[in-house]
């Protein structure tokens, strides 16, 4: 059997408007989400932006394994989630097996991830500045989400 397939993972569900993890707190974890859509967001002076919508079949949660900084956004589920948790203490064991070259090219492929995340959140707070009225921005980034002339989803 591959190391892969020894990592223990564990079947969670969300209910709509649960939080999975937020900003700045310890990671844990990361999930790969089987069903539903999840929020990313960021913090603000007046609630929080949405940075992507997350759905089927992605991964959230890895950066912070990779770079062993707290989280930089929060989770929200936007509908029901069926998700797998994969904790960081668990992948660890398989992450020590991969050669050092990898770990440091990982890691530097965190790095510019988090830069671009830290700029994201910095032109957004420019243009809230700009505009004081704006309680929410919405930012997505290649979601597949349906939408529809007038821009509803």
């Amino acid at each position: 059997m591959s190391d892969a397939k020894k990592i223990p993972q564990t079947l969670r569900y969300f209910q709509k408007g649960e939080i999975l993890f937020k900003e700045n707190e310890h990671p844990q974890a990361m999930y790969l989400i089987k069903k539903g859509a999840v929020s990313i967001r960021k913090a603000k002076k007046r609630g929080q932006i949405e940075i992507a919508r997350i759905f089927s079949n992605e991964v959230i949660g890895e950066l912070s394994f990779f770079d062993k900084r707290p989280r930089s956004a929060t989770a929200v589920a936007l509908t029901d989630i069926e998700a797998l948790e994969i904790r960081f203490d668990c992948l660890e064991k398989v992450y020590a097996g991969i050669p050092d070259y990898f770990k440091t090219i990982i890691s530097s492929v965190a790095e510019r991830l988090r830069r671009a995340d830290n700029q994201i959140r910095k032109l957004q707070t420019e243009f809230l500045l700009d505009d004081p009225q704006l309680e929410t921005l919405s930012v997505e980034f290649n979601t597949g989400a349906p939408s529809s002339q007038d821009g509803s989803v």
